[in-house]
């Protein structure tokens, strides 16, 4: 039974610490394209090759003699919005992540049903743009109606932070009466357990303020809509708080586990 419970308690602790070491780089990611002063009063600066230097995603500057080229600075941006679609939907898609079965549905509806078909579709209407006012429309159509780098990417990633660590939560909750138990067992059998002891305690108290800063965190994510930036970016920045101190949480516990482990041995 010990040896038995030695096993679980390491399995579960290694599982665990996998995956927050994973998740501990995505934070960062869904944070790559931050806002810029111009994002804030209206206008979203393209980020990538999408880009051109002094000009505005939303407002791409234009002349008759120029419409070639600004022409290509559009369907450039909007390319590099459906590169950046389609990976967040193989995010979304892998199944080595936690995501709930909710959660993954409603992103990759909104990925594919939404975000997606209308990027795609302004790419057959600038193609189709023959004057400068046409073309800012098409451009002012996929910043401001679509966000995707400023709404869709950190919502799309922080919820799959969210719902990972969410996991490992429950990876511990379900450890805590077997940790316990051989703590127990131990005591019972004349081991000074008094630093398991201590661990454990720590670790509860690690994966309760994990927990406190996950709980309903999806939600609040996933009722983020692109209309509500650049209000809603807050949110997000609230919410990588959140799962970064949620992550160094589960890392504490996960050393915490290891230490009960090794005293019981």
């Amino acid at each position: 039974m010990k040896h038995n419970l030695a096993r679980r308690m390491a399995v579960g602790a290694v599982a665990a610490g996998a995956v927050t070491g994973l998740i501990v780089m995505v934070p960062g990611t869904a944070f790559a394209a931050s806002p810029s002063t111009s994002t804030t009063t209206g206008s979203s600066t393209t980020t990538g090759s999408a880009g051109n230097a002094g000009t505005s995603a939303s407002q791409p500057t234009c002349s008759p003699t120029r419409f070639s080229q600004a022409q290509q600075l559009v369907e450039a941006a909007l390319a590099g919005r459906v590169t950046q679609l389609n990976a967040l939907s193989s995010a979304v898609g892998n199944t080595a992540n936690h995501l709930t079965t909710g959660d993954r549905q409603t992103l990759q509806n909104d990925i594919t049903t939404v975000e997606l078909p209308g990027i795609q579709a302004l790419q057959t209407q600038a193609q189709q743009d023959t004057t400068c006012p046409q073309l800012r429309a098409t451009a002012h159509t996929m910043v401001f109606t679509y966000r995707v780098y400023v709404v869709m990417t950190p919502q799309t990633h922080l919820t799959i932070v969210v719902d990972d660590e969410t996991y490992v939560e429950g990876v511990f909750t379900n450890l805590e009466p077997q940790i316990a138990t051989a703590i127990q067992n131990a005591q019972n059998a004349g081991k000074n357990v008094t630093a398991a002891e201590a661990a454990f305690n720590d670790l509860k108290n690690q994966v309760t303020a994990a927990q406190g800063a996950t709980n309903g965190q999806s939600a609040v994510l996933l009722a983020q809509a692109p209309a509500g930036y650049p209000g809603n970016w807050q949110v997000f920045l609230a919410a990588r708080t959140n799962v970064t101190n949620a992550h160094s949480d589960l890392r504490a516990a996960y050393t915490d586990a290891q230490a009960i482990r090794a005293d019981l041995q």
